[in-house]
């Protein structure tokens, strides 16, 4: 934001929370992951250890279940940004994001790092 400032340019920064989009697909994700995990050095696969992929997996559904499908939110945020003659500096979507992430957002960093 700061730099972008001299150059007359305004920055809107867009936190949303948890939704649906095929980035947080379960099924997707943990095959990638299966993949990935799979071509681990055994001590990697030592370190975090014997059932963190299953752990995974089931974080994954449970992401999956706790998001939202309406998109609109995010999009609703993009469009006031864009639009707006005087855009807010932050817009949060979804109710996760106003919950956690909009108060973690104004913690010193090895707060929000520690949380």
């Amino acid at each position: 934001r700061r730099e972008m400032r001299p150059f007359g340019v305004r920055v809107s920064i867009i936190e949303p929370g948890g939704f649906r989009t095929g980035m947080i697909d379960p099924t997707t994700v943990v095959k990638a992951m299966k993949l990935l995990w799979e071509r681990l050095p055994v001590e990697t696969k030592a370190a975090y250890g014997h059932g963190y992929l299953e752990t995974y997996a089931k974080r994954s559904v449970l992401l999956n279940r706790m998001s939202s499908s309406r998109l609109t939110e995010v999009t609703g945020s993009v469009e006031q940004a864009l639009l707006s003659r005087y855009p807010r500096t932050r817009y949060t979507a979804g109710w996760d994001a106003r919950l956690f992430l909009l108060p973690l957002s104004y913690c010193p960093t090895w707060l929000s790092d520690t949380v």
